[in-house]
């Protein structure tokens, strides 16, 4: 697999996934993940969020601060480390706001100052990507039975 179709792996299936978690690093250091709505991948392989201006993960991602965003869905797992900047973009939260949005953010609209957008631009991604369980598991016996290596999937670190 080229790295072109290991970077489109990776990025369509986090976007797919639709929800992953999100780890910044707090004033005093620890690292804390939470759930996040993926709004959007780009082109240019950046991830959009969006949020209340009013969360401590904005202030943990001023700056350009290192983040991770981290999927499991159905045998694929990913790792996405890169950076994060808020942005007030009004055009963009109008285009991404939704039913679901709505209800999350309850009596708020788009346009509320509130309401910022979080973009990760990411770096590098570590993924494992496996045919499913019961592929999963003849791999594993036949490693047990022939004491070769079980291959159960795909593991690739992609520059993204």
């Amino acid at each position: 697999m080229s790295t072109d179709d290991s970077v489109r792996t990776v990025l369509e299936k986090t976007e797919k996934a639709g929800v992953c978690m999100l780890t910044t690093a707090a004033a005093d250091g620890r690292i804390v993940s939470r759930p996040m709505a993926i709004q959007e991948i780009e082109a240019d392989h950046s991830i959009w969020f969006m949020t209340r201006v009013s969360t401590p993960k904005v202030q943990e991602s001023i700056g350009g601060r290192p983040v991770n965003v981290t999927v499991a869905e159905k045998g694929f797992w990913a790792s996405i480390a890169g950076t994060a900047t808020v942005r007030d973009d009004p055009e963009r939260k109008k285009r991404y706001w939704s039913k679901a949005t709505e209800a999350f953010f309850g009596d708020a609209e788009p346009e509320d100052a509130d309401i910022v957008l979080l973009r990760v631009d990411p770096e590098t991604a570590e993924y494992w990507d496996s045919p499913g369980l019961p592929a999963t598991i003849v791999e594993i016996v036949k490693g047990m039975v022939t004491d070769e290596p079980a291959h159960p999937g795909e593991s690739r670190t992609v520059e993204l």
